[in-house]
């Protein structure tokens, strides 16, 4: 039986690697306008996405595009490049490659996309590990290590490319920046040897070694990307602190001429003002816009990253087990690279940095004192990661067992600071909490308010609950121990805006209380009326009153007390009495004589008999004949007679009550044979009775009665009245 030969293994492919970059060419005399590592960055871009490039001189190159890789120049299938001012003058259609123009911009967008991690491979070991101990010289807080463990492992290391724009005032600038090689996996710069080897393996001077040479090596990952790149944006933070104070510099420089500039400006314009309001607005442009000047020269740096170059290398690694006090455990790492003559690397697992003091973590792992703190509140280490650094109330650093957000500063603060709202029962740190000025009750600022300035006790912390808003003035904010409904709108109103209607003495909002034009006292709509003699002003209803008369109010200046009835009327419907000084009468209660026209008590004045006019008692005067009180514009002088006793005429048949009244007079004598004489007035007959010798008697009578009024005697000795 033949035995077939076994096959050959196949050798393991090695890796692609990619070719090494050209180096730039050169470009005589002329000077370059672009930043020197534009030009590998484009180089290495063409080749990972097939873009043809053709040198068409020293300092000029034609790119050809792939279809794919269009969309990011303007869909454009060629385009030249310059990269100095003499080539763009020999072509005028290129774009020139320098920092700020819109290709680079282009540039750094397709290689963001197409390109944002480059992997080079496996560094070669250049030796063997350290066989020695390795001792551990830093000393744990309030714990031990235990003798430490060394194994090969592979750690992945590499730097950030990022483009920097820097902006303060009018001037933008911009730059390609590059950081140091790091170990990705614990965060430290690496040494110079490895660096060297690092950027050899870049430049495509050395080749990759094969994987199996870290076979028995156990990989190391790398820390997460948000974490890698803070730490790597933080280091070309530093390198580019430099750029940043001459950015700063130079910006203040602009910013001192721009803000001269404008204090001459605005100056000359203050000049032509008169009025305090126009200068004050002036005033109020002048410092807006040197605000707006301040704000617009600040520095502010944006970085893009661009791309990151990485590498894996073979490391001799050394843990010890850390155990603290409380029985925390933690595992802490010094690694030594075979690729070079280096020494043991102690760097913390966070920051990176050399630790002075371990830590080891409430949580099981350990840094060092520069990121680690202890809890104000449990006193155990914690990590950056686990707690903060300084509680918003004491400033004190807290894990974060006893780490909380207050909902209401969104600020951190520890537990032993904690407090209860009363507004819904939930935490908030003690700085927020605060007693209401109104009830007492303790709430936070989230649900807390400032009363206005203005309020009636003045500025104060009010909780929701006791929070009003004054609604007679512009609505500021008041408590609730400052208002009172009005009384006319049922508006709430505080006391800077409301008062006491003099009437009703209920509170009002100041639109609707009115002073009175006369007593200055403030009533409100109900309270508040109108003389009707005086439209125009406004009394309370208590200061004005009904006319007796008219019924309409009137206030005391158009009105006055009618001396008989006693009631206010207004002055329309009131007169002054001729035979009562100072006081006034009605048109019911009072008489006008009508000889001269005057008024009178309804007791000053008489009805003449004979017209039935009122007269006075000035007017009035005793008639010769019959006796009787009338008016002088009825009695005839000089004989003292009235009109009726000159109007008496002979009557041969007298009506019969005016013979009952005769015989009254005459004592039930006999008729006289002698003729009667009668005339009428308005208020009596007149009857004179002839009795011879001379004697003549005079009666008077009222219409439809029957006993003489007055009776008169004349004889030739006198007259005699009874």
């Amino acid at each position: 039986m033949t035995q077939r030969p076994k096959p050959k293994p196949r050798p393991k492919p090695k890796p692609r690697r990619e070719p090494a970059l050209l180096a730039p060419q050169p470009i005589g005399d002329n000077d370059p306008l672009a930043d020197a590592r534009i030009r590998p960055l484009l180089q290495r871009y063409c080749r990972l996405a097939g873009v043809k490039q053709a040198a068409l001189g020293p300092d000029h190159s034609e790119l050809r595009l792939p279809q794919a890789e269009r969309p990011f120049f303007r869909d454009r299938e060629s385009l030249r490049l310059a990269f100095s001012v003499d080539a763009l003058e020999r072509d005028p259609d290129a774009e020139i490659a320098v920092l700020g123009s819109p290709f680079l911009s282009q540039l750094l967008e397709a290689i963001r996309a197409r390109a944002s991690r480059l992997s080079l491979g496996l560094i070669a070991p250049a030796g063997a590990g350290d066989p020695r101990r390795v001792e551990l010289a830093i000393p744990v807080r309030d714990g031990t290590a235990r003798a430490s463990e060394k194994h090969l492992a592979v750690h992945p290391i590499g730097r950030l490319f990022a483009r920097i724009v820097l902006r303060a005032g009018a001037g933008v600038e911009e730059a390609v920046v590059e950081s140091d090689v790091h170990d990705l996996s614990t965060g430290a710069r690496v040494d110079d040897d490895l660096a060297g080897a690092f950027q050899d393996l870049e430049a495509g001077r050395v080749e990759p070694a094969d994987e199996a040479l870290a076979a028995a090596a156990k990989p190391v990952a790398a820390r997460e990307p948000g974490d890698l790149l803070r730490l790597l944006l933080s280091h070309l933070r530093d390198k580019s602190t430099e750029r940043v104070a001459a950015r700063r510099a130079a910006a203040a420089g602009e910013l001192a001429a721009e803000l001269a500039r404008l204090e001459r400006y605005f100056e000359s314009i203050l000049k032509e003002q008169s009025s305090e309001e126009a200068i004050g607005t002036v005033s109020a442009l002048a410092a807006r816009r040197r605000t707006e000047e301040i704000r617009r020269s600040e520095v502010r740096a944006t970085v893009h990253p661009v791309q990151l170059v990485e590498a894996t290398v073979v490391m001799q690694r050394a843990e010890w087990q850390l155990e603290s006090a409380r029985g925390r455990r933690g595992t802490f790492s010094a690694q030594r690279s075979l690729s070079g003559a280096a020494a043991w690397a102690m760097t913390c697992p966070h920051c990176g940095r050399p630790p002075a003091v371990l830590v080891v973590c409430r949580y099981d792992h350990c840094g060092c004192d520069a990121c680690s703190h202890r809890c104000s509140v449990c006193a155990e280490d914690f990590c950056a990661e686990h707690g903060f650094a300084e509680c918003r109330v004491d400033g004190q650093p807290a894990c974060d067992e006893h780490a909380r957000v207050c909902p209401s500063c969104r600020l951190q603060y520890c537990t032993a600071h904690e407090g209860v709202c009363a507004e819904d029962g939930h935490a908030a740190c003690a700085t927020c909490l605060a007693p209401c000025g109104s009830c007492g009750r303790v709430v936070c600022n989230r649900h807390a308010e400032q009363s206005h300035a203005d309020a009636p006790k003045g500025r104060r912390r009010l909780c929701t609950a006791c929070l009003r808003t004054c609604e007679g003035g512009s609505r500021e904010r008041v408590g609730v121990d400052e208002v009172t409904q009005c009384a006319s709108c049922g508006k709430l109103v505080c006391a800077a805006h409301s008062a006491v209607c003099a009437v009703d003495g209920q509170v009002h909002c100041s639109p609707h209380l009115r002073r009175t034009d006369t007593s200055r006292r403030l009533v409100c709509g109900q309270h508040r009326a109108g003389c009707a003699q005086g439209e125009a002003a406004i009394f309370a209803s208590d200061e004005v009153a009904a006319c007796g008369s008219c019924g309409k109010l009137v206030c005391a200046d158009h009105s006055a007390v009618c001396v008989e009835d006693g009631l206010r009327h207004c002055v329309i419907h009131l007169e002054p009495l001729a035979d009562a000084t100072g006081s006034y009468a009605c048109a019911a209660h009072r008489k006008e004589c009508h000889v001269d026209g005057q008024l009178f008590s309804p007791k000053g004045v008489q009805a003449c008999p004979v017209c039935g006019k009122d007269a006075c008692a000035r007017h009035r005067a005793a008639c010769g004949h019959c006796g009787r009180n009338v008016c002088t514009a009825d009695l005839e002088q000089p004989s003292r007679r009235c009109v009726t006793c000159r109007q008496l005429a002979v009557i041969a048949d007298p009506p019969e009550d005016v013979l009952t009244a005769a015989r009254a007079v005459t004592s039930g004598g006999p008729k006289s044979s002698r003729p009667w004489r009668m005339a009428r007035d308005h208020s009596h007959v007149v009857v004179e009775l002839d009795l011879g010798l001379g004697r003549k008697t005079l009666f008077t009578l009222r219409h439809g009665q029957t006993v003489p009024d007055s009776v008169v005697k004349h004889t030739l000795l006198g007259s005699k009245q009874r």
